[in-house]
């Protein structure tokens, strides 16, 4: 599912266009409003590196200030499961973020499977002397 910056500048996703094989390894993706701008963020490697994002990441989402993506990451290989919560999620895996660029990739979760409610909203403010 689409995600707008709080700014309304961009737009994330994610996708497994990059992968011609049709496998279920996803990227993040910033694309503008009007279509324009479409870019991949390279999590596993810098941009034009060999180095191919293998895991699943789903749910992204912005920080409130609009200059972080926020973002599951499928580990073991396990896919997410939506569930029934507005704004919330179970995964089976751990929360991430990382710059526009692909840099600052941080781990912010060691868990096995737990329900995220409103991520951007619990983590406000909590790292943002860290960044």
């Amino acid at each position: 599912m689409p995600s707008w910056s709080p700014d309304g500048e961009l737009i994330a996703f994610s996708s497994n266009r990059h992968n011609l094989d049709g496998d279920e390894c996803y990227s993040l993706y910033l694309i503008r409003p009007d279509g324009t701008d479409l870019r991949r963020v390279h999590v596993a490697g810098p941009e034009g590196s060999d180095v191919v994002d293998r895991e699943g990441i789903y749910h992204v989402c912005f920080s409130s200030d609009s200059k972080w993506l926020l973002f599951t990451a499928t580990l073991g290989g396990v896919p997410a499961e939506p569930v029934s919560i507005p704004n919330g999620f179970e995964f089976y895996g751990d929360l991430y973020v990382v710059r526009f660029d692909g840099s600052g990739l941080q781990r912010l979760t060691w868990n096995g499977s737990l329900v995220i409610e409103n991520v951007v909203d619990k983590l406000k403010g909590h790292f943002d002397d860290q960044f």
